[in-house]
């Protein structure tokens, strides 16, 4: 099953490194570099996950999360982080994210959260 996954990475190197490893799989990547560019692209598409950063300039991911959520009560949304800011994240988990990736990323736990296997 192909699937719509929404990147959300001030990083432009990793989060086009990720868009190359789900491409391959055969889903559809978009990218925003911020928050902010993030929310518009959710606005205009219609993304089976999103991959938020929670770490970036502006718009952190956390806040960023919860704006999407107000778009979309259902929308999945996977953080990432490479740094410690738990009590960000404990709060996105805490008000629906689905889990966290930690940076660098393990491919087989992305993929994992992108094409969970059938129980």
């Amino acid at each position: 099953m192909t699937h719509r996954i929404l990147i959300v990475d001030d990083d432009q190197d990793h989060a086009e490194s990720i868009a190359d490893i789900v491409a391959l799989r055969g889903h559809e990547v978009a990218l925003a570099g911020s928050g902010e560019a993030g929310i518009a692209c959710f606005r205009d598409g219609e993304y089976d996950l999103v991959l938020m950063d929670v770490k970036m300039p502006g718009m952190n991911g956390v806040d960023a999360f919860f704006e999407l959520r107000k778009l979309r009560p259902d929308a999945r949304v996977m953080m990432m982080t490479g740094f410690s800011v738990e009590q960000l994240v404990d709060t996105a988990l805490a008000n629906g994210a689905i889990g966290v990736l930690r940076k660098p990323l393990i491919i087989a736990e992305l993929l994992q959260t992108i094409e969970p296997k059938a129980a």
